[in-house]
């Protein structure tokens, strides 16, 4: 069974810049995950910085009224150190693909039965919306993806009122990532590529093989 360590900080209070907005709740306060910058309509964030079977996910969170506000940040890709073998997106098609697989993922979790996607651009990158329903009347959870170099990151809403959704539309569209390192996006390669760099690692191994062998067989000879 694989052990699951869980380190969880909270932050109550802590702002690292604020101003103002005509909002709901009247101001707005900007926090900073990762190099990754977002608002948030209230000063009570809590941070929750988790590792679980591996893999480290790192989340800014708070609860206005009913709805939950999480901003997450997570390795698109665990366990692949050789970019070479990287699956992750390397066109568009399977950008929207890696995208659908997430939401799959949510949906299953919260047991829900309809999604509904649509593709999105953030600056000059794509990214996804999606609204996660149990019911046909009412989302229980709204997210917005992106894939950012080997990062993913996740904007998420669960039980969005509609009495907030002026707050909701501010919080997904104010972040920021111009302090990331990497916004490429297609930097996976396809199977077929990955199959063949295999196969000619094995090349290598193999002629390397042979001629140790007949090294070691010229070798006896000579004796």
């Amino acid at each position: 069974m694989k052990t699951t360590q869980i380190k969880f900080t909270i932050i109550l209070g802590l702002v690292l810049s604020s101003f103002s907005l005509t909002a709901q709740d009247g101001n707005w306060y900007e926090y900073e995950l990762e190099n990754i910058k977002i608002d948030f309509p209230t000063e009570e964030v809590y941070q929750l910085d988790t590792i679980v079977n591996g893999l480290r996910l790192n989340q800014l969170y708070a609860q206005i009224n009913n709805s939950t506000f999480i901003i997450q940040k997570l390795l698109a890709e665990s366990g692949i150190s050789d970019k070479n073998l990287s699956s992750l997106p390397h066109n568009r098609e399977t950008l929207i693909e890696y995208y659908e697989g997430v939401i799959d993922g949510i949906k299953k979790q919260n047991e829900a039965e309809n999604v509904q996607n649509e593709e999105i651009k953030i600056g000059e990158l794509i990214g996804f919306n999606s609204l996660v329903y149990n019911t046909k009347e009412a989302p229980i959870v709204e997210s917005r993806l992106l894939l950012a170099g080997e990062d993913l990151i996740m904007l998420s809403i669960y039980n969005p009122e509609e009495s907030l959704s002026e707050v909701n539309e501010v919080f997904l569209n104010s972040l920021d990532l111009q302090n990331l390192n990497s916004l490429e996006q297609y930097s996976g390669q396809s199977g077929a590529y990955r199959i063949g760099y295999l196969l000619g690692q094995l090349s290598i191994y193999a002629i390397l093989g042979i001629g140790l062998f007949f090294v070691v067989k010229l070798f006896r000879r000579k004796k």
